[in-house]
């Protein structure tokens, strides 16, 4: 599909971009959300949403694991109820957090560099806010060589969250977000889906071959629009999804589906602080960067959301 490129639409980055000085973006690797009651919202997402409560610290963080290998995927904070504390993606060893912060500190983004973090088992880390105004965190973590989903044995129970994957942030001002994604964080753009007056209403954005790690929804305000979690494979989204369904302890919102955009097999729910997740299996692998172009999807075009039942996106997702 393709769509004429108007003066109020985010240039289409094609191929790599920004290779010569990458902020080195491995992958995801968790989120961490406040909330009023961080105990509860641990609790909940242990007996709903199938993570493991791995750790509480002193300051009332609670860490919780999915079934990968990192030793966490979701971390709920003290704070205001529901406000993105900060998302953190993996680099691959420390010297790539000095050569960010130089290639950060040339683009004029203000970045603090923690030596020591305060949360369990962290390393290092560089953090700086998004146009959105999320604070975005690189750390070194646990490498891989394919995608954490595709690595682990299959979980025998369900619900059974692998890794954080990814994260789509609402956004103002699309096109400063795109320009974000891109030039500062140094991803790649693997598609966007564009309203009639050809400004893209959500972009995705992926460091490696895993079609997305971050993404950008145009909205009427900043925030995060919602987090994902990979699970093992399609048979694991829709065993999670009856589980929930059938205990009636979850608000679920969307699906099960198969995105267009992405081909991932999807369903969305809300945690305890009322955020929207995503778990989701067989996200597109890109592997010819040298020559892919993003795709440009209608919004028209029910398919970009939906390819098995064509259903619309609901109003808590717009």
């Amino acid at each position: 599909m393709t769509s004429t490129h108007t003066a109020g639409s985010p240039a289409l980055y094609a191929g790599p971009f920004n290779t010569a000085q990458p902020l080195g973006i491995d992958r995801g690797n968790y989120i961490a959300i406040q909330s009023n009651n961080p105990a509860a919202a641990a609790q909940y997402a242990v007996e709903n949403m199938g993570f493991y409560l791995v750790h509480a610290d002193s300051d009332g963080r609670h860490y919780l694991a999915g079934h990968g290998l990192d030793p966490y995927s979701l971390v709920y904070t003290p704070g205001e109820q529901g406000k993105v504390d900060h998302i953190s993606y993996v680099v691959r060893d420390a010297e790539d957090l000095l050569i960010a912060e130089q290639r950060l500190a040339e683009l004029g983004v203000k970045t603090e560099a923690i030596a020591h973090s305060p949360l369990w088992r962290h390393g290092p880390a560089l953090r700086f806010a998004n146009p959105s105004g999320q604070t975005i965190e690189l750390t070194p973590g646990v490498l891989v060589d394919v995608p954490m989903a595709a690595l682990v044995a299959e979980p025998q129970s369900t619900p059974a969250p692998i890794s954080f994957d990814h994260t789509i942030v609402r956004a103002l001002d699309v096109a400063a977000g795109y320009e974000f994604s891109s030039r500062v964080m140094g991803l790649k753009e693997s598609a966007r889906i564009v309203a009639p007056d050809g400004i893209p209403v959500l972009g995705f954005f992926r460091c490696h071959t895993l079609y997305h790690c971050y993404g950008v929804a145009r909205s009427q305000y900043n925030g995060l629009h919602h987090m994902q979690f990979t699970v093992k494979n399609p048979l694991a989204v829709h065993a999670a999804f009856e589980h929930m369904k059938q205990r009636g302890k979850v608000e679920l919102i969307w699906g099960p589906l198969r995105h267009g955009a992405g081909h991932n097999v999807v369903f969305y729910f809300r945690d305890y602080t009322g955020h929207i997740v995503e778990y989701s299996a067989e996200e597109e692998i890109i592997l010819n960067d040298a020559t892919y172009a993003p795709r440009v999807w209608p919004i028209t075009d029910p398919r970009a959301a939906d390819e098995w039942n064509l259903s619309h996106v609901p109003e808590a997702m717009m």
